[in-house]
């Protein structure tokens, strides 16, 4: 028995090449001086022996393949000025560098077919170049437009399914979001749009708190109708848990009285997330990490993202305001003590202890979770998914000033279970209690972990009383990963039969 489908759905989940890009540039030895991490785009880097977009076996049809920050700009372009030309560098990809601009992004997006991605994305910044040729230019609104129109066309010759939209003069400008969609729904329906939320990466003191400026619920509500992904964006990696917690719950708020069509959320890298609230990936974790050098962290391993891309072919992700919301008037507080640190990492910050809060749970079509601890509690994510009633619950790690990712034992209980479907569990726990709306008494169930094919019976591993089904925190650990995976965040699928 195999819980997990073969055939991969269409989720907006993707691959995106920045971290490997930073990873290439701090790895060089000696490392080339004067160069940024965009430098590090071309082809070799995405195709070569070592390319990045040769790994994700397995997986890569659950995956777009996004080239980040640098593919249509010159080696060493660091004026913000000359961004937004979405015409493949001819330096970067010599062998594309007489076709027209169009036959460029149409042989990437066939190189990156032919791979088993499911399509070809590409970064761009929310705005038109206001440097050409050593000339600053001007654009009217008018013109502006007829800019995105062109190169709309051509994403949409090209077959391009999924434009990154980030940074830019505009960002933040929902008149600008909102054209730019419009130019890409004419032009190229067939390519997905995503904007983001931007907001700080962290705090310094309790009176920055966790409020919501008002201007950024107004961007919201506006940009969630005009986008297909909402991307809650760039979190310092320390605090990653507490900070896409507390944005996913932001960007969840904003959107539970949108009415009409509405973005997904995409929580970028922080796999477990995704899953249980329903939210694409925004993958940026690699293999080649393992070699890295230029953050104080042990490699986020790629295990942890394939089990939620696997989980999302059960539950493929759903609208931002689609069903009930619950986030709980609970918060907890994530505190990362900086040390000293290079000058060319990002954010630039002093040492010291900086800090996020998000609330302690977020639901979606299910009541808030019970959580009981003696201590800290853990984040408490979880939902059921609208379509296939399939309940995913996720416990993340915290980090506290005394180190980084840890998960406070807890015993916890969640309602809302369809005893027919599948139950996805992320992370780790003392005990989980899933409540279903009939009897589960007498029945056997299976278990499968999200990285292996088969399912094996834990019916007498767990507990099965009346309508509840009880799981002991170890069940997630013993439950068939093969030997050789990193699988630092366990995840099981159970099903009742």
């Amino acid at each position: 028995m195999n819980l997990i489908p073969d055939a991969s759905k269409n989720t907006g989940s993707y691959f995106c090449t920045w971290d490997s890009q930073c990873d290439e540039m701090h790895t060089r030895n000696p490392r080339d001086e004067g160069l940024s991490s965009r430098d590090a785009m071309n082809w070799e880097f995405l195709f070569g022996e070592r390319g990045v977009l040769n790994s994700f076996d397995g997986v890569r049809g659950d995956l777009i393949a996004v080239l980040d920050d640098g593919w249509d700009v010159p080696y060493g372009a660091v004026d913000t000025r000359l961004f937004g030309l979405l015409e493949a560098d001819g330096e970067r990809f010599p062998s594309l560098k007489d076709l027209s601009p169009a036959k460029r992004l149409e042989a990437l997006s066939e190189k990156v077919l032919s791979l088993g991605y499911r399509g070809l994305g590409l970064w761009v910044p929310t705005q038109t170049p206001s440097l050409v040729d050593g000339r600053e230019i001007s654009l009217t609104p008018k013109e502006e437009r007829e800019y995105w129109e062109e190169r709309a066309r051509w994403c949409g010759e090209a077959g391009i399914v999924y434009i990154k939209a980030d940074w830019g003069a505009h960002q933040g400008d929902a008149d600008y979001c909102e054209m730019m969609t419009e130019c890409f729904r004419k032009y190229s329906p067939g390519t997905l749009i995503e904007h983001g939320l931007v907001r700080r990466p962290l705090f310094e003191s309790e009176k920055d708190g966790p409020a919501v400026p008002g201007h950024v619920t107004e961007y919201l509500k506006r940009v969630l109708p005009a986008c297909d992904y909402l991307r809650t964006y760039d979190v310092v990696h320390e605090l990653k848990y507490a900070s896409t917690v507390d944005r996913a719950a932001v960007c969840l708020d904003a959107a539970k009285d949108i009415k009409g069509p509405c973005a997904v959320l995409n929580i970028e890298d922080t796999a477990l997330i995704g899953a249980a609230l329903g939210c694409a990936n925004g993958v940026m974790r690699h293999d080649l990490e393992k070699r890295r050098k230029y953050l104080p962290l042990s490699p986020r391993l790629v295990s942890e993202s394939v089990c939620a891309l696997r989980w999302q072919r059960i539950a493929p992700p759903f609208a931002a305001n689609e069903g009930e919301l619950h986030i709980s008037e609970e918060r907890l507080k994530d505190v990362w003590r900086c040390p000293e640190r290079s000058d060319d990492l990002w954010p630039k910050v002093k040492p010291g202890d900086y800090f996020v809060t998000a609330p302690a749970a977020v639901s979606r079509n299910m009541p808030l979770p019970e959580v009981e601890a003696s201590g800290e509690k853990p984040y408490v994510l979880c939902s059921v998914h609208p379509d296939s009633g399939a309940l995913c619950v996720a416990v993340t790690p915290r980090t506290f000033a005394s180190g980084f990712y840890r998960t406070p034992p807890a015993v916890i209980r969640v309602k809302g279970g369809n005893a027919q479907a599948p139950v996805g569990l992320f992370g780790r726990f003392e005990s989980l209690s899933v409540g279903f709306e009939e009897s589960v008494e007498g029945r056997r169930v299976f278990a499968q972990n999200m990285l292996c094919d088969e399912a094996v019976e834990v019916t007498e591993l767990v507990s099965l009383r009346g309508n509840t089904l009880t799981v002991p925190g170890g069940l997630m650990t013993d439950t068939g990963a093969p030997e050789d995976a990193e699988n630092g965040i366990p995840a099981v699928i159970l099903r009742i039969e």
